[in-house]
């Protein structure tokens, strides 16, 4: 996943989807994470290789905080 952000407010995850929507995204909201924050993402990859090359342009074009989270299937 390419992750956009990480929220404790349940409001602000919803914010950032309709701006990343706003730009032509279609995010996702993939769940709390271990400290109980909000995680939405930019999108999902299957394909490491086809991840980071996605990561390179997000970062470049819209924003160098985006990361890369790794999850098993």
């Amino acid at each position: 996943h390419i992750v956009a952000g990480a929220f404790r407010i349940e409001a602000n995850p919803k914010k950032k989807m309709r701006r990343l929507k706003a730009k032509g995204f279609e995010p996702r909201l993939i769940g709390k994470n271990k400290y109980g924050l909000h995680q939405v993402v930019y999108s999902s990859y299957s394909n490491r290789m086809e991840a980071l090359q996605a990561l390179q342009k997000i970062k470049y074009k819209q924003d160098r905080r985006a990361w890369l989270l790794v999850q098993a299937m």
